[in-house]
């Protein structure tokens, strides 16, 4: 016994010096060498969305006009940064007093390229000054974007750097989603839609095409792969060659003028395969959890491998890529279709993907599906394991794959998910994080309003009037408006209760309709749509049993208050007409509807299997909506890394309408970096006693019982809180509110 454990540990310790070892060769390797591939890529030819059947009628021109202009001067604004231009030299605004001078004022953008030596490793310099010296000039000399830096506070990482050793929250203000979000580059796409939208204007679309061609070169050229930090993160890396491929498709019908030549389509597809290979090579999978991150990865892989040449190499990529699909969406939605993140916009994100990647799946035909049915999974190893065909649980038949029936009833479930819990302004309550992540970003959803306006509404812009002439025109991105996501799902089932969102966003679910109609897809999704996949109840009643036991339940709490929420002494219609119930008991959110309320409650687990990484404290939380206008709202997020205690506080108990323990938290976090993406899985909620008008907790965690009723009343809305410990209510008392990431909204 001795033995064996001894030659174990032994194992583990050869694994781990190995691993090490073979790290700091490949890293020598990178580090003095060139990392591009050093072969061609057969052309990406193949088109999986035809551009005259997207629907941008719903396209607002001027929005259109105003967001390409923005691109084309390389103003961006990203998670609160406001309308920024991004380049060496520009000036930060900072966040929340915090700004670095860390640009590259002295940097001379000059013709011989030399200014690729200061941001840029011998080795990595002579394939950048190739890239960089076949850029198109033709409308105005490109000045390039500075991709490493965080334009907001300032703070810029280096292409000098190993990916992996990019260090991230250890320069207090400094975010590195910053260049992540950048680096996505899903204005791309947008782009091209916009181009396609206003193609009357064939010197516009021209700009828009050459300047697609341009961000493209000058990303390449500056971040080659496997340095800086734009591969550190290999969900980021999946997330921009989806988006690359699209821009790409859509770009190369658009281009009239024949301006994307053979020359720059080989280097773009060199350039897709390396994104291929190093998402291949850095999955971030473990096997005991997996998240939106894999997700990511994963769908990026899918992408790829449909749109390279078919090789053995690529479909085996894409083999893996569909195999993980599946098993991703068996384990992060759960089966009453919402995500297991406990966050109503990761929610959104995973869905966007699922979605998406679905359709493609779908959507694929020709030598992609034969060479699916021979393809050899001892070729060679992945982890997870790739399984023969027998083994998977898709099926290819009449020359298109047909997913699982669960898989399709699940997505179908996720759109109505999200439609259930959007409140009458259009918007989602924000329950859990919400970091303002998507997966594409195609139809422009948000309200286009005057600078002034806009800083008036946003703490976080405050220095933005340095910038910017008052009266001129921002954009405001609404991230908590969810109706884009739905379109989509609507686009695989032409579901009628979709149709509001599919109208308002048509390009969404043409876009869906457009790539299934690339392969041999047939209309039978194989779901079962049932009458009991999505009921709202308005006759429910708990049995006796219960409401004995919630007696005597109560009767064992020292101390208890009612809270009046809302009081409408004379109304005209009651609280309570055409009253409504919806329990998705897995996610554990609970929303009553009628005719004037909204009240969407939350009692459920902390998601990730009971790591937290993207929970909040807000068991028993709510949101109320009366009659259109907000009561009681969620806080949101704000950030994450850049100021620690700022993350902690928005997921603490004091930021959400929840019972308060002497600042008990519900669930610990360890203090610093290390606990900003995770928790205890101290919490535990158990649903007592509901009805159509009365709905009733236990929650419990370490010492503390708590139980709260919601009662509905034709004109009132009332809580009753008991517990065993002496207790704070805590509804809207945190006078901060973010509705997205990095924004900070003036209470």
């Amino acid at each position: 016994m001795v033995h064996l454990i001894l030659n174990t540990l032994l194992n583990k310790i050869f694994l781990k010096i190995a691993d090490k070892a073979r790290y700091q060769l490949f890293r020598f390797i990178d580090f003095n060498s060139d990392t591009r591939i050093k072969r061609d890529i057969k052309i990406i030819d193949f088109s999986f969305v035809s551009v005259n059947e997207i629907d941008v009628s719903k396209i607002d021109s001027e929005i259109a006009v105003y967001l390409s202009d923005m691109y084309l001067k390389h103003r961006f604004d990203l998670l609160g940064s406001g309308w920024l231009k991004n380049s060496y030299e520009g000036e930060a605004t900072g966040i929340e007093g915090i700004k670095y001078d860390s640009n590259l004022k002295k940097i001379a953008i000059d013709k011989n390229k030399e200014w690729l030596e200061k941001i840029l490793i011998k080795s990595h310099i002579p394939s950048a000054k190739k890239i960089w010296k076949s850029l198109k000039h033709d409308f105005g000399r490109y000045q390039p974007i500075d991709w490493q830096r965080d334009f907001k506070s300032g703070y810029r990482w280096s292409s000098r750097k190993y990916y992996k050793e990019q260090r991230i929250g250890f320069a207090i203000g400094a975010d590195i989603k910053m260049p992540w979000e950048l680096s996505r580059l899903q204005h791309l796409p947008q782009m091209a839609i916009f181009a396609y939208k206003l193609s009357g204007n064939g010197q516009l679309k021209d700009k828009l095409v050459l300047e697609f061609m341009n961000q493209f070169l000058d990303f390449t050229a500056t971040n080659p792969p496997r340095m800086g930090a734009n591969w550190t993160c290999t969900m980021d890396v999946g997330i921009r060659a989806a988006n690359l491929l699209i821009a790409y498709d859509l770009f190369s019908q658009i281009d009239t003028s024949m301006l994307i030549d053979d020359d720059f389509k080989r280097f773009f597809s060199n350039s897709i395969y390396e994104h291929g290979f190093h998402i291949i090579n850095n999955l971030e999978y473990s096997h005991q959890l997996t998240s939106n991150h894999y997700l990511s990865d994963i769908a990026g892989l899918l992408f790829i491998s449909a749109y390279l040449e078919t090789t053995d190499e690529n479909i085996l990529w894409l083999a893996f890529a569909i195999q993980e699909f599946i098993n991703e969406v068996k384990k992060q939605f759960y089966e009453d279709g919402a995500n297991f993140e406990a966050s109503t916009s990761y929610h959104r994100l995973s869905g966007e993907i699922v979605v998406y990647c679905a359709a493609l799946i779908m959507g694929l035909s020709g030598l992609k599906i034969a060479a699916l049915k021979n393809y050899d999974n001892k070729k060679r190893k992945f982890c997870p394991e790739l399984k023969g065909l027998n083994e998977q649980e898709y099926k290819i038949e009449c020359g298109s794959i047909s997913l699982p029936e669960w898989l399709t009833t699940r997505i179908y479930k996720a759109g109505f998910f999200t439609l259930d819990i959007t409140k009458p302004t259009g918007e989602i309550p924000q329950i859990g994080d919400n970091d303002s992540g998507r997966f594409f970003r195609f139809s422009p959803n948000g309200t286009l309003v005057k600078v002034k306006d806009a800083i008036k509404k946003y703490k976080n812009l405050k220095s933005y009037r340095n910038y910017e002439n008052l009266d001129n025109f921002y954009w405001d991105e609404n991230a908590i408006d969810h109706s884009t996501y739905v379109a989509s799902v609507d686009g695989l089932y032409d579901e009628a209760a979709f149709i509001n969102c599919s109208n308002l966003f048509p390009l969404e679910k043409s876009f869906i309709k457009s790539i299934l109609n690339r392969g041999e897809y047939k209309k039978n999704l194989n779901i079962a749509v049932c009458s009991d996949l999505h009921i709202w109840q308005n006759e429910i009643s708990t049995s006796d049993r219960d409401l004995n036991r919630l007696s005597l339940e109560v009767k064992k709490l020292n101390f208890h208050k009612k809270s009046v929420i809302f009081n409408d002494t004379k109304p005209a219609i009651p609280l309570t007409q055409n009253l409504r119930f919806k329990a998705y008991n897995d996610f554990g959110m609970f929303i009553y509807k009628s005719d004037r309320l909204y009240l969407a409650i939350f009692a459920g687990p902390n998601g990730q299997n009971g790591n937290g990484g993207h929970a909040h404290n807000d068991k028993l939380s709510f949101e109320l909506n009366i009659d259109r206008s907000d009561i009681i709202v969620d806080a949101g997020t704000y950030l994450y890394t850049p100021l620690p205690e700022r993350r902690n506080l928005f997921r603490s108990v004091k930021a959400h309408s929840v019972p308060i323990f002497k600042d008990k938290e519900q669930n610990r976090w360890i203090d610093g970096t290390k606990g900003l993406f995770s928790m205890s899985d101290s919490t535990k909620c158990e649903i007592l006693s509901f009805s159509v008008n009365n709905f009733t907790i236990k929650l419990t965690y370490d010492i503390i019982i708590h139980i709260r009723s919601f009662i509905i009343a034709p004109d009132e809305i009332q809580i009753e809180d008991y517990s065993n410990y002496q207790f704070e209510t805590n509804f809207n008392n945190f006078k901060l509110y973010s509705n997205g990431y990095g924004k900070l909204i003036y209470g």
